[in-house]
């Protein structure tokens, strides 16, 4: 079995890595149902509630189908389609999209699960993005994936194709900038202050 970055691939995942390349629709509808729930949590992480997510996820795999036939296997399915997200998110964060979703946020916060919780992590979520608007779309990128997301620093850099020390800058700036409204709003305290998993 061939080794790729220091992962043992099996037959079986060797297969459908090569289905995928050729564009196989078998091998489309596998990859989509497995990574449906994952995308539109990013995205949801990355962007906060807004009406066009349903576009944005079918753009990330627009991508994606594009990318494939460069695709060798050289990490997982899943690191290919996050990194693929991460990018279209970060797309969506310039200044005049982001300007223009701001409202959206303020009347639509995002109800799953229980209400209660629901509103409170909607509400957390608005907030956050919204003390996070002045910043550089990496910066709020590595930090939301970090804290909403609950992913490690060596993850994020792979998703961001950055490096380890550039990535934990640019959480620690971000959480600089977030502490300081942190000292007046219980929401975003938690997050400032550990990085919890707000969303999954």
């Amino acid at each position: 079995m061939p080794e790729k970055s220091g992962r043992t691939l099996t037959t079986a995942e060797d297969r459908w890595v090569a289905a995928l390349r050729a564009g196989e629709p078998a091998a489309l509808e596998r990859l989509a149902r497995a990574e449906t729930p994952r995308v539109l949590g990013l995205l949801h992480s990355l962007l906060g509630p807004r009406a066009d997510i349903e576009d944005l996820m079918q753009t990330v795999f627009l991508e994606t189908c594009r990318a494939l036939p460069g695709f060798r296997g050289d990490s997982a399915v899943s690191t290919f389609v996050g990194g693929i997200c991460v990018r279209v998110a970060r797309r969506a964060m310039r200044p005049t999209a982001w300007s223009r979703r701001r409202a959206e946020w303020e009347r639509e916060p995002v109800a799953i699960g229980n209400p209660e919780r629901a509103a409170q992590s909607a509400e957390q979520l608005r907030r956050v993005h919204l003390a996070l608007a002045k910043l550089s779309s990496k910066k709020r990128a590595a930090f939301l994936l970090w804290s909403l997301e609950g992913l490690d620093v060596h993850a994020i850099a792979g998703l961001m194709h950055a490096s380890v020390p550039a990535t934990k800058s640019r959480i620690l700036y971000a959480q600089r900038e977030l502490r300081k409204r942190a000292e007046r709003d219980p929401y975003l305290r938690e997050l400032v202050e550990g990085g919890t998993h707000g969303r999954r």
